[in-house]
Protein backbone atom coordinates (compact mmCIF):
# COMPACT_ATOMS: atom_id res chain seq x y z
CA UNK A 1 0.00 0.00 0.00
CA UNK A 2 1.44 3.47 -1.06
CA UNK A 3 2.18 5.51 2.16
CA UNK A 4 0.27 8.44 2.55
CA UNK A 5 3.04 12.09 2.49
CA UNK A 6 4.22 13.68 5.65
CA UNK A 7 1.47 15.51 5.66
CA UNK A 8 -1.34 15.19 3.00
CA UNK A 9 -2.75 18.30 1.45
CA UNK A 10 -6.64 18.73 1.40
CA UNK A 11 -8.44 20.61 -1.37
CA UNK A 12 -12.07 22.29 -2.07
CA UNK A 13 -13.55 23.48 -4.87
CA UNK A 14 -15.83 26.25 -5.12
CA UNK A 15 -16.81 29.24 -7.61
CA UNK A 16 -14.62 32.26 -7.63
CA UNK A 17 -17.99 34.37 -6.89
CA UNK A 18 -18.35 32.64 -3.89
CA UNK A 19 -15.02 33.94 -2.33
CA UNK A 20 -16.07 37.47 -2.00
CA UNK A 21 -18.42 36.68 0.60
CA UNK A 22 -16.41 33.72 2.65
CA UNK A 23 -13.86 36.51 3.01
CA UNK A 24 -16.39 38.45 4.79
CA UNK A 25 -17.27 36.15 7.30
CA UNK A 26 -13.76 34.75 7.63
CA UNK A 27 -14.70 30.76 6.91
CA UNK A 28 -16.46 28.32 5.21
CA UNK A 29 -19.71 27.23 6.00
CA UNK A 30 -20.70 23.73 5.53
CA UNK A 31 -24.30 23.53 3.63
CA UNK A 32 -25.90 23.04 6.53
CA UNK A 33 -25.31 26.86 7.67
CA UNK A 34 -25.23 27.71 3.96
CA UNK A 35 -28.85 26.95 3.93
CA UNK A 36 -29.68 27.95 7.96
CA UNK A 37 -28.02 31.58 7.40
CA UNK A 38 -29.41 31.69 3.26
CA UNK A 39 -25.79 32.68 2.10
CA UNK A 40 -25.63 33.31 -1.21
CA UNK A 41 -23.50 31.41 -3.11
CA UNK A 42 -22.83 30.02 -6.76
CA UNK A 43 -23.49 26.12 -6.58
CA UNK A 44 -21.29 23.88 -8.92
CA UNK A 45 -22.27 20.69 -7.29
CA UNK A 46 -25.55 17.74 -7.63
CA UNK A 47 -28.26 19.38 -5.74
CA UNK A 48 -29.54 16.12 -5.24
CA UNK A 49 -26.41 14.62 -3.48
CA UNK A 50 -26.17 17.89 -1.66
CA UNK A 51 -29.75 16.90 -0.02
CA UNK A 52 -28.36 13.04 0.62
CA UNK A 53 -26.04 14.43 2.56
CA UNK A 54 -27.97 16.61 4.79
CA UNK A 55 -29.49 13.09 6.24
CA UNK A 56 -26.55 11.07 5.89
CA UNK A 57 -25.54 10.18 9.61
CA UNK A 58 -21.84 10.57 10.46
CA UNK A 59 -20.47 8.63 13.43
CA UNK A 60 -17.25 10.27 14.16
CA UNK A 61 -16.14 13.93 15.12
CA UNK A 62 -19.04 15.79 16.31
CA UNK A 63 -22.00 13.53 14.87
CA UNK A 64 -24.55 14.99 12.69
CA UNK A 65 -24.69 15.13 9.07
CA UNK A 66 -22.38 15.08 6.40
CA UNK A 67 -24.18 18.37 5.40
CA UNK A 68 -22.82 19.72 8.92
CA UNK A 69 -19.66 19.46 7.38
CA UNK A 70 -17.11 21.57 5.13
CA UNK A 71 -15.76 18.68 3.03
CA UNK A 72 -12.25 18.16 1.39
CA UNK A 73 -10.81 16.19 -0.89
CA UNK A 74 -7.11 14.57 -0.76
CA UNK A 75 -6.35 15.77 -4.69
CA UNK A 76 -6.92 18.14 -7.16
CA UNK A 77 -8.81 17.11 -10.23
CA UNK A 78 -11.52 15.57 -8.31
CA UNK A 79 -14.21 13.71 -9.51
CA UNK A 80 -16.88 16.29 -9.14
CA UNK A 81 -14.93 18.83 -10.78
CA UNK A 82 -14.76 16.09 -13.62
CA UNK A 83 -18.87 16.29 -13.42
CA UNK A 84 -18.46 20.64 -13.80
CA UNK A 85 -15.94 20.05 -16.82
CA UNK A 86 -18.96 17.88 -18.44
CA UNK A 87 -21.41 19.93 -17.52
CA UNK A 88 -23.78 17.35 -15.78
CA UNK A 89 -24.14 19.09 -12.27
CA UNK A 90 -26.80 22.12 -13.51
CA UNK A 91 -23.85 24.19 -13.44
CA UNK A 92 -22.88 25.48 -17.31
CA UNK A 93 -20.44 28.13 -16.19
CA UNK A 94 -17.33 25.17 -17.08
CA UNK A 95 -14.11 25.23 -15.45
CA UNK A 96 -12.14 28.41 -15.68
CA UNK A 97 -14.30 29.91 -12.79
CA UNK A 98 -13.54 27.08 -10.49
CA UNK A 99 -10.99 27.38 -7.95
CA UNK A 100 -9.29 24.83 -5.74
CA UNK A 101 -8.99 26.21 -2.02
CA UNK A 102 -5.76 24.33 -0.48
CA UNK A 103 -4.46 23.75 3.13
CA UNK A 104 -3.08 20.89 5.16
CA UNK A 105 -4.10 18.04 7.17
CA UNK A 106 -2.53 19.52 10.10
CA UNK A 107 -2.83 22.91 8.94
CA UNK A 108 -6.83 21.77 9.85
CA UNK A 109 -6.48 20.11 13.31
CA UNK A 110 -4.55 22.55 14.20
CA UNK A 111 -7.65 25.44 13.39
CA UNK A 112 -9.11 23.69 16.27
CA UNK A 113 -12.03 22.72 14.20
CA UNK A 114 -13.97 19.12 15.35
CA UNK A 115 -12.65 16.30 11.94
CA UNK A 116 -12.96 12.97 10.35
CA UNK A 117 -11.75 11.60 7.11
CA UNK A 118 -13.10 8.82 5.08
CA UNK A 119 -11.91 5.95 3.24
CA UNK A 120 -14.10 6.82 0.13
CA UNK A 121 -16.94 8.84 -1.25
CA UNK A 122 -18.44 9.70 2.54
CA UNK A 123 -21.75 9.96 1.05
CA UNK A 124 -21.72 6.08 -0.14
CA UNK A 125 -23.41 3.70 2.69
CA UNK A 126 -20.15 1.37 3.08
CA UNK A 127 -17.65 4.22 3.54
CA UNK A 128 -15.89 4.05 6.80
CA UNK A 129 -15.03 7.14 9.27
CA UNK A 130 -12.43 8.12 11.43
CA UNK A 131 -10.78 10.34 13.64
CA UNK A 132 -7.15 8.85 14.59
CA UNK A 133 -4.74 9.88 12.20
CA UNK A 134 -2.86 6.79 13.06
CA UNK A 135 -5.50 5.35 10.44
CA UNK A 136 -4.69 8.13 7.68
CA UNK A 137 -3.36 4.88 5.96
CA UNK A 138 -6.86 3.26 5.11
CA UNK A 139 -7.42 5.88 2.47
CA UNK A 140 -6.04 4.59 -0.60
CA UNK A 141 -3.05 7.35 -1.41
CA UNK A 142 -2.03 5.45 -5.02
CA UNK A 143 -5.19 6.26 -6.68
CA UNK A 144 -4.89 9.99 -5.86
CA UNK A 145 -2.17 10.91 -8.63
CA UNK A 146 -4.11 9.12 -10.99
CA UNK A 147 -5.12 11.68 -14.24
CA UNK A 148 -7.37 9.20 -15.79
CA UNK A 149 -9.48 7.37 -13.99
CA UNK A 150 -12.87 7.64 -15.27
CA UNK A 151 -12.81 4.53 -17.18
CA UNK A 152 -13.25 0.62 -15.67
CA UNK A 153 -12.67 0.11 -12.35
CA UNK A 154 -15.74 1.86 -10.12
CA UNK A 155 -13.92 1.20 -6.55
CA UNK A 156 -11.18 3.17 -7.73
CA UNK A 157 -13.25 6.18 -8.46
CA UNK A 158 -15.19 5.58 -5.07
CA UNK A 159 -11.59 5.70 -3.42
CA UNK A 160 -10.32 8.78 -4.99
CA UNK A 161 -13.22 10.92 -3.99
CA UNK A 162 -12.02 9.55 0.14
CA UNK A 163 -13.10 12.92 1.90
CA UNK A 164 -10.99 15.08 4.81
CA UNK A 165 -14.05 16.60 6.92
CA UNK A 166 -14.15 19.69 9.27
CA UNK A 167 -17.25 20.23 11.18
CA UNK A 168 -19.73 23.48 10.33
CA UNK A 169 -17.29 26.06 8.94
CA UNK A 170 -13.45 26.05 8.26
CA UNK A 171 -11.54 29.14 9.17
CA UNK A 172 -10.37 31.24 5.90
CA UNK A 173 -6.75 31.44 8.22
CA UNK A 174 -6.14 27.82 7.59
CA UNK A 175 -6.10 28.16 3.96
CA UNK A 176 -3.25 28.37 2.10
CA UNK A 177 -3.63 29.26 -1.58
CA UNK A 178 -5.66 29.33 -4.02
CA UNK A 179 -5.21 27.72 -7.24
CA UNK A 180 -6.81 28.73 -10.49
CA UNK A 181 -7.41 27.11 -14.37
CA UNK A 182 -6.19 30.70 -16.06
CA UNK A 183 -4.38 33.80 -15.11
CA UNK A 184 -7.44 35.49 -15.82
CA UNK A 185 -9.61 34.12 -13.06
CA UNK A 186 -6.00 34.28 -11.00
CA UNK A 187 -6.13 38.01 -11.40
CA UNK A 188 -9.68 38.52 -10.18
CA UNK A 189 -8.93 36.32 -7.17
CA UNK A 190 -5.69 38.03 -6.03
CA UNK A 191 -8.01 41.08 -6.28
CA UNK A 192 -10.73 39.92 -3.88
CA UNK A 193 -8.28 38.55 -1.71
CA UNK A 194 -6.50 42.49 -1.53
CA UNK A 195 -9.68 44.18 -0.97
CA UNK A 196 -9.70 42.27 2.41
CA UNK A 197 -6.44 42.04 3.23
CA UNK A 198 -6.12 38.05 2.66
CA UNK A 199 -2.52 37.04 1.62
CA UNK A 200 -2.69 33.84 0.54
CA UNK A 201 -0.58 32.72 -2.63
CA UNK A 202 -2.67 32.68 -6.06
CA UNK A 203 -1.15 30.43 -8.89
CA UNK A 204 -2.35 29.14 -12.14
CA UNK A 205 -1.72 25.34 -12.39
CA UNK A 206 -3.88 24.58 -15.81
CA UNK A 207 -3.16 20.55 -14.76
CA UNK A 208 -5.07 20.45 -11.53
CA UNK A 209 -8.28 20.90 -14.51
CA UNK A 210 -9.06 18.80 -17.42
CA UNK A 211 -8.06 19.52 -20.46
CA UNK A 212 -11.46 19.22 -22.44
CA UNK A 213 -14.71 18.30 -21.73
CA UNK A 214 -15.13 14.72 -21.04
Amino acid sequence: MTSPPADPGIYHITHADNLEGILRVGRLWCDAQVRALSAARTAIGYQHIKDRRLRRKVTTASGGCLGDYVPFNFCPRSVMLYAVAGRTTGYDGGQDPVVHLVSTIQTAIDSGRPWAFTDRHAELGHALYYDDLCQIEEVDWSVMDIRKWWGGDSAVRERRQAEFLVHEWFPWSSIQRVVTRTEETAERVRSILAQHGAMQSVTVEPSWYYETKP
